[in-house]
């Protein structure tokens, strides 16, 4: 066979038999390895004679891949070379239809011999530009599938964003605490979709609507998550106060939120010795850094509707609206591979 005869192979065969591609290279660079080409060695009689093929990998066990003895006990198979060339493709070059069958390949060189034995005969010049088409080939036909980072649509972190520099303190028209309310619900919702969260306005009262905190989230019938909202800096002498909240929330084996601007010094440590699990800006802050766009968008809708058609604040909903607007405007997202500075 000739250099053009071997290429025509790999490419009428690629369809059905795309590793052949790779296990010509292989052959190439594992001739190129022993040094073949400048070798006396010119066809497969000639290479197994200088190269005695083993049979066995150790006892027991039978060496399906094309494996030669080098001398001084030593030994080099076909194998890394497939692996490397596997590699290049699919690894480098993101070439994933180029298929991953290392063993396949190789246990198939039997059904190549032919391509060894001509091989076996070329000048290193003649190696090199073989392999150059062949690998030219493979890229030129398989799609690269390298992630283009301009097709990511680039998504603000809106809730983050909210929690970071929204002001939540009572504005003209506002209620107080109907703007850390709203959060809180946007929160719980989006971290806890397999759940049902309810909630009301400001000063409703939720001993009045047989509620447990100003925020409860149900599984079923069963209270998993309950919360009462403070939107201030919660104090020593306010704990006492709570008693009762996590008493009931205890009682019901829920989890008993106590959510807040912050805490002062020892606050949060007098909270869960009656049971009740603080929460607080930062710490909201923290969960959210994890969270993905969707769950982002999850938060900031549930903060909407809760503002729109729960609380219906048109003072807190247009002020929400700003924020978010502005935040739109003013994201510019991650820095691109290209972006310098």
């Amino acid at each position: 066979m000739v250099p053009d005869e071997i290429y025509d192979t790999v490419v009428r065969g690629f369809a059905n038999r795309k590793f052949a591609a790779g296990l010509c290279v292989a052959y190439i660079d594992f001739l190129t390895a022993l040094r073949v080409p400048e070798s006396d060695v010119a066809d497969a009689e000639d290479f197994f004679a200088t190269y005695p093929r083993l049979e066995w990998r150790s006892p027991g066990k039978p060496a399906n891949q094309l494996i030669v003895d080098i001398g001084d006990g030593k030994s080099l198979g076909l194998r890394p070379f497939y692996n490397n060339i596997e590699a290049f493709f699919r690894a480098k070059n993101n070439r994933f239809d180029y298929p991953s069958c290392p063993g396949h390949a190789t246990q198939a060189w039997r059904d190549y011999a032919d391509w060894l034995d001509a091989m076996c005969g070329f000048e290193s010049k003649v190696l090199a530009e073989l392999r150059e088409r062949v690998v030219k080939f493979v890229l030129d036909t398989l799609p690269s599938q390298e992630f283009d980072p301009s097709t990511l649509v680039k998504e603000p972190p809106l809730f983050g964003m909210i929690l970071e520099g929204f002001d939540l303190t009572k504005h003209k028209g506002e209620l107080t605490g109907a703007a850390f309310q709203g959060v809180v619900f946007g929160f719980l919702r989006a971290d806890n979709p397999h759940l049902q969260v309810e909630i009301d306005k400001v000063r409703t009262g939720s001993k009045r609507l047989q509620r447990i905190g100003d925020v409860d989230a149900w599984e079923g019938a069963r209270l998993a998550i309950t919360a009462e909202v403070k939107q201030f800096i919660l104090k020593e002498g306010a704990v006492e106060q709570l008693a009762g909240f996590g008493n009931a929330g205890t009682k019901r084996g829920a989890i008993s939120l106590v959510c807040a601007l912050g805490f002062e010094e020892g606050v949060r440590e007098q909270l869960e010795e009656l049971g009740l699990h603080p929460l607080d800006l930062d710490d909201m802050r923290n969960v959210v850094g994890l969270w993905d766009p969707m769950k982002q968008r999850t938060a900031v809708a549930s903060l909407a509707y809760y503002v729109k058609h729960v609380e219906k604040n048109s003072a807190l909903g247009q002020r929400l609206d700003a924020f978010i607007a502005q935040s739109i405007d003013a994201f510019s997202g991650p820095p691109s591979a290209d972006d310098s500075d």
